[in-house]
């Protein structure tokens, strides 16, 4: 039989990538940014019946260990997955945004590198010199983001 009514959507549950019994692993690119972990591990702490929370920045996600006892794991997810949700919801905070950008200056360095040695291979002298400082130009604005590392 077919039915001519709309589905009930599924709560989406897209950013939970591992869910047993005492344990919710969350994952987005974004958490990979320390004051986004921050945040989300304090809200998360506010839960009741959340043991702990723990942020891995370099896999962007979050571990959240709670009493399963207590809780049901539907309930968690849910409550979980909101929170999670409320976060990336906000506005990028200036280190996500210079991230961003060096990853442009990234694209830029090696497109004008590979466009320069085409042009020096070919003898087109002034498009070489145009393209070298393109790279010169994307260079500076990598370095510019990795400064305090450079400089130490």
């Amino acid at each position: 039989m077919i039915s001519l009514l709309p589905p009930v959507p599924e709560p989406c549950m897209a950013l939970i990538v591992s869910s047993i019994p005492g344990r919710i692993r969350i994952r987005h690119k974004a958490f990979s940014s320390p004051q986004r972990g921050a945040r989300a591990k304090a809200a998360l702490l506010a839960l009741d019946g959340v043991g702990h929370v723990e942020v891995h920045a370099d896999a962007a996600s979050l571990i959240v260990h709670y009493d399963a006892g207590t809780i049901p794991v539907e309930a968690m997810e849910i409550a979980v997955d909101a929170i999670a949700d409320a976060e990336l919801n906000l506005p990028r905070d200036g280190q996500e945004r210079t991230a961003t950008l060096n990853r442009y200056a990234k694209y830029g360095m090696l497109s004008s590198l590979a466009v320069s040695l085409l042009l020096a291979a070919n003898g087109a002298r002034r498009a070489h010199a145009l393209a070298g400082g393109v790279f010169i130009a994307c260079l500076g604005l990598h370095l510019l983001h990795h400064r305090a590392r450079v400089l130490d």
